[in-house]
């Protein structure tokens, strides 16, 4: 299994009226076909900035990407004409967004809206990308799909909408699919359909996915590997099993403790909140982003120097942690030198 894509030291700034906002600090990752890729974090960690940087949908003015690669399939994404990357984007990587209402245009038919890529980026005429449209919402669970091509986004459910979204997504048979939070507006049995509904066409059709969430639970159960991401920085990814058995960063041991846990002990075990509020994004970074909220934290080590990404004591080599503490006894572990990213 070759490596899809590589992000090589991402960072992206917005240019407001209140000052810089450092909103993606040297993110560097790689991502290998067929993989499902969790990124987790709070609000203001980066995730979706991030993905937007890949996707190059950051706004312009305020945004900025001040440095990095993105390099897909041999071609720096960053670097490409922004003829090609129109091009890349719905035929190669495709991205799902929360809100489906606000990614339809309001006065266009659904299958207008799903057979324009189809003509784009296939070459196909009205009546193939008709029939192909019908097939892909019959795939999404759409019922009558020939008919419904007629309707509306208001004429659908937020479920509904939702699985117009990943039909469309899905419809030029794209190498990656990044997925920002689609199922946070939907209610609890509606994101449940709808993760099945992704899980299935993902392992039917081998492409690899970005699934960005705040919900563990949800990407504990799709993914094969997490990215934990905080203050615009990864500080923990590794394969999910690892990350969430053998936590290595203080911030992902928060963010697991803050959790109901279905086979906690009888009696109840008390959640624990991370105490403090996150980082202002307008101050340069400068050490761990998480130094003022960390139980674990050094004084004049932690919030002067950025630990590297790298494996932890005793963890796999591709459990990879930012923290100069080793959290499983809380002594701090020796210099690693200067930050470094896989």
């Amino acid at each position: 299994m070759g490596v899809l894509m590589e992000v090589k030291n991402l960072v992206t700034r917005f240019y407001t009226q209140e000052g810089v906002v450092y909103a993606v600090n040297n993110v560097s990752y790689k991502l290998n076909e067929g993989e499902t890729l969790g990124v987790v974090g709070e609000s203001g960690s980066g995730k979706s900035v991030h993905a937007l940087s890949i996707m190059r949908l950051i706004p312009s003015p305020p945004g900025k990407i001040e440095n990095g690669e993105v390099i897909f399939q041999g071609r720096d994404l960053l670097k490409i004409p922004n003829d090609q990357m129109r091009l890349v984007r719905g035929a190669e990587i495709a991205m799902i967004f929360q809100d489906p209402m606000t990614s339809l245009n309001p006065v266009l038919t659904i299958g207008t809206q799903i057979t324009e890529a189809l003509k784009l980026h296939m070459g196909m005429n009205d009546k193939q990308a008709n029939e192909r449209a019908a097939e892909l919402l019959t795939m999404v669970g759409i019922p009558d799909a020939s008919r419904r091509l007629g309707a509306y986004p208001h004429q659908f459910s937020g479920g509904m909408r939702q699985r117009v979204m990943i039909a469309m997504a899905l419809s030029c048979n794209p190498k990656l699919l990044i997925a920002d939070e689609p199922t946070t507006a939907l209610d609890v049995t509606i994101q449940a359909q709808i993760i099945e509904l992704v899980k299935g066409l993902k392992e039917k059709l081998g492409m690899a996915m970005i699934w960005i969430s705040h919900d563990l639970g949800v990407v504990a159960g799709l993914s094969d590997t997490v990215q934990v991401m905080y203050g615009g920085q990864i500080v923990e990814r590794g394969p999910v099993t690892e990350v969430f058995m053998d936590t290595r960063h203080p911030y992902t041991l928060g963010l697991l403790k803050s959790l109901p846990r279905h086979d906690a002990r009888a009696g109840g075990e008390k959640l624990t909140q991370i105490e403090g509020a996150p980082p202002d994004m307008r101050i340069p970074p400068k050490g761990c982003p998480f130094f003022a909220r960390c139980t674990y934290r050094i004084p004049g080590k932690c919030d002067e120097v950025m630990p590297p990404l790298i494996p932890g004591p005793e963890a796999k080599a591709d459990h990879l942690k930012a923290c100069w503490v080793d959290v499983r006894n809380g002594q701090p572990l020796p210099d690693q030198g200067v930050a470094q990213h896989v």
